[in-house]
């Protein structure tokens, strides 16, 4: 019994909430039907116009059984409000679900281009990877040659370097010694023409006083 009351106490204060949040809230005529749009409320009220399923009425005021609706043309008129739903009827719901998925369709073939692009470039970057790879293989070893031509190269330099110190310091030992040979073959020289002048002069000196004995011996 106290929950029978509880409920309907809630039932009634739902009620009451949804009334008076009722006006300027947008409300549906209910699937498949048409309903009378009166100029008052009361079914002896003047019919304006029948409102087709899915017709989207902007409701004013709450009156008992009945709601004043706005068109979206601006005429205002009276509905039954049992006929009216705020959630959008089935077809207006289908409408808006295919445009969601022509745009969910839209974005899905924009987002499997971008993927084909992104594996094109995959495929691309893996390429250039592969090929700067290569080039770092053949960069390194012409590196190691070159170090290798290069350590070659110095020690090669430093010999040279080393001939070319020996050659001149042999050089100077050469001239040197080629000054003192020429030295030596002067005094030679002078030696062997000191020498053959003496003998000439002693020979000389002979062949005189030889000649001299002669001519002394004959006048004796």
């Amino acid at each position: 019994m106290k929950q029978s009351t509880c409920r309907l106490l809630i039932t009634g204060v739902v009620i009451f909430f949804l009334a008076t949040m009722a006006h300027a809230e947008t409300r549906y005529v209910i699937d498949k039907m048409q309903i009378t749009f009166r100029t008052g409320p009361g079914n002896d009220r003047k019919i304006l116009s029948l409102l087709n399923s899915d017709q989207q009425v902007t409701v004013l005021q709450s009156e008992g059984d009945w709601a004043k609706v706005g068109l979206p043309s601006g005429r205002e008129g009276w509905v039954l409000q049992r006929y009216l739903s705020a959630e959008a009827p089935c077809r207006i719901r289908i409408k808006d679900v295919s445009q969601s998925l022509e745009a969910l369709k839209t974005e899905l073939e924009a987002v499997q281009k971008t993927n084909q692009q992104l594996e094109t470039d995959k495929s691309k970057l893996a390429m250039d990877l592969k090929e700067t790879q290569q080039t770092l293989t053949k960069t390194k070893k012409s590196y190691e040659k070159l170090k290798k031509d290069a350590v070659g190269f110095l020690e090669l330099k430093a010999r040279h370097d080393k001939t070319v110190e020996r050659l001149s310091t042999q050089t100077q030992k050469a001239n040197a010694l080629d000054k003192e040979l020429n030295r030596a073959l002067k005094k030679q020289n002078i030696r062997w023409f000191l020498g053959g002048g003496g003998v000439l002069l002693i020979g000389f000196l002979l062949g005189f006083s030889t000649k001299k004995q002669k001519r002394h011996s004959s006048l004796l």
